[in-house]
């Protein structure tokens, strides 16, 4: 990760947008999934966003004061049927970049989390029939918006997909008290 940094660094001068959207599929129910399946699925999606974010961290945090991370997850955060690696991993993703979003606070780095839905190679056999209208340039606005100088939403997951924005937030109801 640094040397893509490095990279980035010596022919742009400074890094001020990451987008963090690697990904891989090893479905299997929980029963019959592998433990090397699981464990590749996390390293790619959530270590692979970590690794990536603590490449990027000291410059935007010390060095530039500044900077927009946007860290991609999915609605199978929330649980799908085959796919507890990938679940598991993308919720991960969520909890590292709410956490990121208020350490950067401070030093002007947003830092939010994008669900997408689009037709790509990984998804086109999943999706079916809605695959058309899945085009994943009706995701690119948001990322825009995401990665621009004067967003200031951080924290924040949207879902986008099919020219629909919405935001994706996490609850607790009032509860009950006993004493």
């Amino acid at each position: 990760a640094s040397r893509v940094i490095d990279t980035a660094m010596q022919a742009y001068g400074r890094i001020d947008i990451l987008v963090n959207n690697a990904g891989i599929l090893r479905d299997k129910s929980f029963i019959n999934m592998e433990p090397e399946a699981f464990q590749a699925v996390v390293d790619v999606h959530l270590m692979g966003t970590a690794w990536m974010c603590m490449a990027v961290w000291p410059t935007l945090y010390r060095e530039q004061q500044y900077g927009r991370i946007i860290n991609t997850t999915s609605a199978a955060s929330f649980g799908n049927f085959g796919q507890a690696n990938y679940s598991a991993a993308k919720a991960g993703i969520v909890g590292l970049s709410k956490a990121l979003a208020q350490e950067g606070a401070k030093k002007n780095i947003k830092v939010n989390i994008l669900a997408p839905m689009a037709r790509t190679r990984m998804t086109e056999s999943l999706i079916g029939p809605q695959t058309d209208s899945l085009d994943p340039a009706l995701v690119t606005p948001v990322v825009g918006y995401l990665a621009h100088k004067d967003c200031a939403t951080t924290g924040e997951i949207y879902s986008a997909g099919g020219g629909r924005v919405a935001r994706i937030f996490w609850g607790a109801t009032p509860g009950i008290f006993a004493k």
